[in-house]
């Protein structure tokens, strides 16, 4: 009889490690590239207060509204003058395609006029200003501003970032004003390539 248990105990073993060969090989299929760990970035942190506070704010309102959706939230970080920038190579998983991509801009609404705030694109061959997505969101408002960037990310994917710089009537009043570094929230919905 210990052989028998002996043996089914290797073989669950066995099996687990080729799951996990082929879950782990199945991830590469992404848009039929396999260079997704080529932008990965070396110095990997803890995401901000805000990002985690929206993270968990959002994720409450995707279970009660049963939606299945995958969203990643991305910290952004200090490019030149003033500039907050993210990889233009988003990440993605096999049978995923990008549904949306905003930026959220966490501001003390008390400090700074929402109205007169506004981000704008800094590349060559963008330079597109972007005003408040104002329709429904799946992001709470407590998140911050939204900017609607969905359709500059694929126009952006030739160059190596995505870098905005925000811009306000009183620049002054928007130091005090931001809570967080601006961060980039996608979602993404399931589809077969068939």
């Amino acid at each position: 009889m210990a052989h028998v248990s002996s043996f089914w105990l290797q073989w669950g073993m066995a099996c687990s490690v080729f799951a996990l060969v082929f879950a782990q090989d199945s991830l590469w299929d992404c848009s039929d590239r396999d260079d997704i760990l080529r932008d990965a970035p070396v110095d990997v942190s803890t995401p901000s207060r805000c990002t985690l506070d929206c993270t968990a704010r959002t994720y409450r309102a995707v279970l009660e509204l049963q939606n299945r959706l995958t969203i990643r939230f991305t910290d952004s970080r200090a490019g030149e003058r003033e500039e907050y920038c993210w990889p233009s190579r988003i990440k993605c998983s096999p049978g995923q395609r990008l549904q949306s991509a905003f930026i959220l801009l966490p501001v003390d609404l008390s400090v700074v006029d929402r109205e007169t705030l506004r981000l704008q694109i800094n590349s060559e061959t963008n330079g597109a200003t972007l005003h408040q997505h104002a329709e429904y969101s799946l992001f709470p408002a407590e998140c911050g501003l939204r900017f609607d960037v969905t359709e500059h990310i694929p126009a952006q994917e030739h160059q190596e970032n995505l870098c905005v710089k925000i811009i306000a009537r009183e620049q002054s009043t928007l130091g005090k004003g931001l809570m967080c570094p601006p961060f980039l929230v996608t979602t993404w919905e399931k589809w077969n390539r068939g």
